[in-house]
């Protein structure tokens, strides 16, 4: 018996170079909302994307657009996990800036729920 095995691209162009919001560095870990939406930990680029299926580009839902990391309430340094709650807020694991912080629906400044943010 023979498999073959073919991957198809739903998310980034495969190429990590440069921050354009078709791109991702790294992606850790991912979150369905629903059929068509579903978040990606951005790692490298310091932010958490939402891709529709069938759309490659992705909207930057917490941290900042342009990858520029920090520890500000709109900010993340290394985002590792997501998960999503039945409400639609985000929580996101901000492994860089040891905090864990809590995006409401909509809301692009997180709240920090756990952790103290530094080392």
């Amino acid at each position: 018996m023979h498999w073959e095995s073919t991957g198809k691209t739903v998310a980034g162009l495969g190429n990590p170079v440069g921050t354009a919001l078709d791109r991702l560095y790294n992606p850790y870990s991912m979150a369905i909302d629903s059929p068509n939406t579903f978040y990606v930990a951005d790692y490298g680029n310091h932010r958490i994307q939402k891709f529709t299926i069938g759309n490659l580009i992705g909207t930057t839902v917490a941290g900042q657009p342009n990858a520029v990391f920090g520890s500000t309430a709109n900010d993340l340094n290394l985002p590792a996990s997501i998960l999503l709650d039945s409400s639609g807020n985000l929580y996101v694991s901000d492994s860089g800036n040891h905090r864990v912080q809590l995006f409401s629906n909509g809301s692009t400044s997180g709240t920090t729920v756990a952790g103290t943010g530094k080392k």
